[in-house]
């Protein structure tokens, strides 16, 4: 069972986002591009990807994959992608995600029927961060998924 917590804040400070439709294979080769726009860009990336994904039809996913850089490029877009200065959610509920990521569904389904559960009204999708993962073992990953819910008492 999946630690969740609430009133948590994600806070990311430059980062390069990418927003499309994409078959699940090509994930990675967006990966790869993002980071070779990075280093061309004079920077590099500074921590895991985050990802976003809006909706799934067949095989294509609306997805969002946000990579951490260590500073401002100076540019706004670079090809596809676009540079955002800052991602932050504030009042998150938050669900720490341990173990196989063949098992985060269950996390997700844990998160919605918490959020079900207390009548918090979501305001975001869930934004994955990963935290540790290792392909070697891996029951040692670790996803934080946030998701802003509204502060408003109707």
């Amino acid at each position: 069972m999946a630690e969740i917590l609430e009133e948590q804040t994600l806070e990311i400070e430059n980062v390069l986002s990418f927003r499309g439709e994409i078959k699940q294979e090509d994930l990675e080769t967006v990966g790869k591009d993002m980071e070779e726009k990075i280093v061309l860009a004079g920077a590099v990336s500074s921590g895991n990807p985050i990802t976003v994904t809006y909706g799934v039809e067949n095989d294509i996913f609306d997805i969002e994959i946000l990579l951490p850089v260590n500073k401002n490029p100076g540019i706004r877009n670079i090809g596809k992608y676009i540079f955002k200065d800052k991602i932050k959610i504030v009042n998150a509920v938050v669900a720490k995600h341990k173990g196989s990521l063949s098992k985060l569904q269950d996390t997700f389904r844990q998160l919605n029927q918490y959020i079900l559960d207390k009548g918090l009204m979501p305001i975001t999708a869930g934004y994955n961060v990963t935290k540790k993962i290792n392909p070697v073992n891996e029951d040692s990953t670790e996803v934080d998924v946030y998701v802003g819910v509204s502060p408003n008492i109707l």
